[in-house]
């Protein structure tokens, strides 16, 4: 009787162990990021969008930043979005930088709201967008998550965002201490799991995409009291450092221009050295500074979705990879790409 007792619980022990690791499914809309000064999508990247069924694009419309000659914030550096005959949802993006909310006065947040729901809609209106989401991107702090919030709920209280979903993106610090980062008043979230801050680190890491840092951070995404929709990176940079201190983002540099300079002497994993003071890509270098050409491999990429989708028991979610550039896509066949968002399903 024992035996039989002791086998009934074997089975059970199992099956609930086979039940906790069972793949969670959902039913997804694969999306991506557009980030650029134009929206001009080229043949090449509409082809791959079609090939996954693109179905949405969060497309950056302006920045908020500070301007320098009355030190007040304000919408800056608009897209420029030509007649397009695309029949993708797009969902435009407002970025807001750090040193927006540290100028910001509680008296100016109205305002501001206002000056961007106004801008948001004229942007919109002149190509032809409806759009049924708007989505903030801004990394705030813990000293400036009130200020934050406060224009989160300014902007809600808008009449173009009324009938609209207002979502924010949320860095993965942002779900692992919400006792500091405090809960966004928003209608949703978008995790972006890349950029793992520490990015000003000297050495050979990446600081794009680290699955195994990520898990330390996302193990508990589930509790998040907001829905959320997941961003992953498929995007490329390279960072220079001069004395192990880190001196910037190389932009419009890839790992390819790096690893393929005679200019430079390969280290460690994705480490490059300067060999001698140059001019190089506009960018003044002298010998011994060190570039780090970092990228997400496609078995990176595809931990990353495992994990995330083992996390989530959400059902309804959008998986939206960032971002749509001819140069990065071309690192990713269709295939790996496609089996990225089938790791969701």
């Amino acid at each position: 009787m024992r035996a039989v007792q002791f086998l009934a619980i074997s089975i059970l022990l199992l099956s609930c162990l086979a039940l906790s690791c069972k793949k969670q499914h959902h039913s997804i809309t694969p999306g991506f990021y557009y980030w650029k000064t134009t929206y001009k999508p080229t043949s090449y990247e509409r082809n791959i969008l079609q090939r996954l069924g693109v179905r949405k694009m969060y497309t950056r419309l302006f920045d908020i930043d500070v301007d320098p000659a009355t030190g007040k914030p304000i919408p800056i550096a608009p897209i420029q979005f030509p007649p397009s005959a695309d029949t993708f949802s797009f969902i435009p993006v407002v970025f807001i930088t750090q040193k927006t909310l540290t100028v910001l006065n509680e008296k100016d947040i109205a305002p501001l709201a206002g000056k961007t729901a106004a801008f948001i809609a004229s942007v919109c209106n002149s190509a032809g967008i409806k759009p049924t989401e708007i989505q903030i991107d801004c990394d705030w702090t813990a000293g400036s998550k009130d200020t934050y919030f406060l224009l989160l709920k300014a902007l809600r209280q808008q009449p173009y965002f009324a009938g609209k979903v207002l979502s924010c993106t949320l860095r993965m610090h942002q779900v692992k201490y919400t006792g500091t980062s405090g809960i966004p008043p928003v209608d949703k979230a978008m995790l972006m799991c890349y950029s793992m801050g520490d990015m000003k680190k000297p050495g050979d890491r990446n600081s794009i995409l680290n699955v195994e840092l990520a898990k330390d951070y996302l193990h508990k995404i589930n509790l998040y009291p907001l829905p959320l929709d997941i961003a992953l990176p498929v995007f490329q940079w390279c960072v220079l450092f001069l004395d192990d201190k880190y001196r910037g983002i190389l932009h419009d540099v890839t790992p390819d221009m790096v690893s393929g300079c005679r200019l430079f002497d390969k280290q460690t994993g994705d480490l490059y050295a300067c060999k001698a003071d140059t001019m190089w890509q506009g960018y003044p270098l002298k010998a011994n500074d060190i570039i780090r050409a970092e990228q997400v491999s496609p078995d990176a990429l595809m931990a990353a979705a495992r994990y995330t989708s083992q996390q989530i028991a959400r059902q309804d979610m959008n998986i939206v990879l960032f971002s749509c550039d001819s140069i990065t896509l071309s690192k990713y066949s269709p295939d790996e790409l496609e089996a990225v968002y089938n790791t969701y399903r």
